[in-house]
C-alpha cells in the first residue's frame, strides 16, 4: 500500500512539474490581425501559455485595462478609433513578462467623444451613465440619445469595458456617473474612466477619472468635463468681433 501511495505522489509531482511554467508567459493575439479593419467594434481573442494566470493587462491606444484570462484564453470586446490603432496584451508571472502586439488601421467614421469605463474585479457589474449638455442620459436602458450618443458596449460580468461614443458632439458640460452591482465576494471595486475628445486630431484631449466603489446598488458621480465643439467656437469668435 505504501508503495502505491508513493507511486501516486510521484505521478502528481511529475504532473505538477509538467504544468508549472518554464519561463515568462508567451502571449499570442489571434484576432484581430494587423492590417485593415472596417468595423468600429472588434473582438480581441488570444492565448497565454501559463494556465494559472487569471489576469493580463491590455493596452489599447495607450489606455491600460485589465483583461480576464481563463484556462489560458482571453477575449474582450473593443471599440476602436478611426485611423491607426494599437493593441498590446501583457502577461506576467514569477519568471517574467510576455507580450504580443498588433497594429491596424480602422476605416470607420471618426467620433468626437469616447468615454471608456473599466474596473478591477471579475463577476461584478458597473454601469456607465453619461448625461449630455441637453440633459439626456445614456445608459444600458437608454442606449441612443437625440444628440447621437451611443452606449456601444455594455459589460455585465467584470472588468469592462463599457463604452459611450458621440459622433458629433455639442459644446457644454458632460456628466459621468456609474451604478455598481456586486456580490459579497467583491465589497470594493476600483474603476477608471478615460475620456477622449477628438482622438487622432490636433484638438485631441484626454481626461481620466478614478473612483473606489463600496456600496452595491448605489449610483455615484465620477466626474464632469467640458467639451468645446470647433464650429461653435468659430461662431462665438465671429460674434465677438
Amino acid at each position: 500500500m505504501r508503495l502505491t501511495w508513493l507511486a501516486a505522489l510521484a505521478c502528481l509531482a511529475s504532473a505538477a512539474a509538467l504544468a508549472a511554467p518554464k519561463g515568462p508567459p508567451k502571449v499570442d493575439i489571434e484576432a484581430p490581425t494587423s492590417g485593415w479593419s472596417t468595423t468600429r467594434i472588434v473582438e480581441l481573442k488570444g492565448s497565454v501559455d501559463d494556465a494559472e494566470l487569471a489576469r493580463a493587462v491590455m493596452v489599447v491606444n495607450g489606455f491600460e485595462r485589465w483583461i480576464d484570462v481563463r484556462g489560458g484564453r482571453f477575449q474582450a470586446t473593443l471599440v476602436v478609433s478611426a485611423g491607426a490603432n494599437s493593441i498590446e496584451v501583457v502577461a506576467r508571472n514569477a519568471l517574467g513578462e510576455g507580450r504580443d502586439a498588433i497594429h491596424f488601421v480602422s476605416d470607420v467614421p471618426p467620433v468626437d467623444l469616447q468615454v471608456v469605463l473599466m474596473w478591477d474585479t471579475d463577476g461584478t457589474d458597473v454601469d456607465l451613465h453619461v448625461t449630455d449638455p441637453a440633459g439626456e442620459e445614456c445608459f444600458y436602458g437608454h442606449r441612443d440619445t437625440q444628440l447621437g450618443g451611443k452606449l456601444d458596449v455594455d459589460d455585465t460580468d467584470g472588468f469592462g469595458p463599457e463604452v459611450f461614443t458621440l459622433a458629433n458632439a455639442k459644446s457644454g458640460e458632460y456628466k459621468v456617473e456609474v451604478k455598481y452591482y456586486s456580490s459579497n465576494d467583491h465589497p470594493q471595486t476600483a474603476l477608471k474612466v478615460q475620456v477622449v475628445m477628438y482622438e487622432g486630431t490636433e484638438r485631441e484631449k484626454r481626461v481620466a477619472f478614478q473612483k473606489i466603489l463600496t456600496k452595491t446598488g448605489d449610483k455615484e458621480e465620477v466626474g464632469l468635463f467640458t467639451l468645446e465643439a470647433p464650429e461653435e467656437e468659430s461662431q462665438a469668435a465671429a460674434g465677438g468681433t
